[in-house]
């Protein structure tokens, strides 16, 4: 092999190694961006099973790479998002008239999620796409709950905590680099109430259960 052969394979390295480094954003690179989605939820404990509560959700996140390797990447996401919770439960018809049997829960939270996101390795579809992975603890603020039955507004029940901690998880699917599809799974860790009154006396306490489909753009 002649000089000339292997200064060129050199340059082509060298351009190739350049361009792969450029692909992949540097350790302690910041980015934000918006994001908003759809949430389904329930409230444990509150004799009404599953996720019948349509809401939505919207907010802004900021996340700082900590490792970018080939097969494994490691970001570090805050968000500032507006959640809407809660629990919803339909009287059937020829039903007896039952308080519980037409109720609505609505919660609003300002929730602030510190999630590890995880990509094990870069999956090419199409268009560079990445499947990343998401773990970690959210601290949310309830700004309202109004709580009905078929009779109307329920009053002098037990308010909701003011302060609400969850853990969550999901997956993302990060496609033309910016932009993200999630499902996204959440649920209370410390009560978010605890109920006294009679037709409950037998349950100790209730929790925050949320199911997330959201869209990210990523600047």
């Amino acid at each position: 092999m002649n000089n000339r052969t292997c200064t060129a394979l050199f340059l082509l390295l060298a351009f190739w190694l350049n361009v792969s480094a450029q692909d992949r954003p540097p350790v302690g690179t910041f980015k934000g961006g918006v994001l908003a989605g759809a949430t389904t939820s329930q409230i444990s404990g509150d004799n009404l099973a599953g996720f019948h509560k349509l809401g939505a959700m919207a907010g802004v996140f900021a996340n700082c790479v900590l490792v970018e390797q080939p097969k494994f990447g490691l970001k570090l996401q805050m968000e500032m998002d507006f959640v809407m919770k809660g629990s919803h439960s339909f009287s059937r018809p020829g039903q007896a008239v039952n308080p519980m049997a037409k109720y609505v829960l609505n919660l609003g939270y300002i929730e602030v999620p510190v999630l590890l996101r995880f990509r094990i390795a870069r999956i090419t579809i199409r268009n560079s796409s990445d499947f990343e992975f998401e773990l970690g603890p959210a601290f949310g603020v309830n700004i309202y709950a109004h709580e009905r039955d078929v009779y109307g507004r329920i009053l002098g029940r037990p308010a909701f905590n003011r302060m609400e901690f969850s853990m969550m998880g999901g997956l993302t699917y990060v496609f033309k680099e910016h932009h993200g599809i999630t499902l996204r799974y959440s649920n209370s860790i410390v009560p978010v109430r605890i109920p006294d009154w009679a037709v409950n006396r037998r349950i100790k306490k209730q929790f925050n259960s949320v199911l997330y489909l959201i869209y990210s753009y990523q600047f």
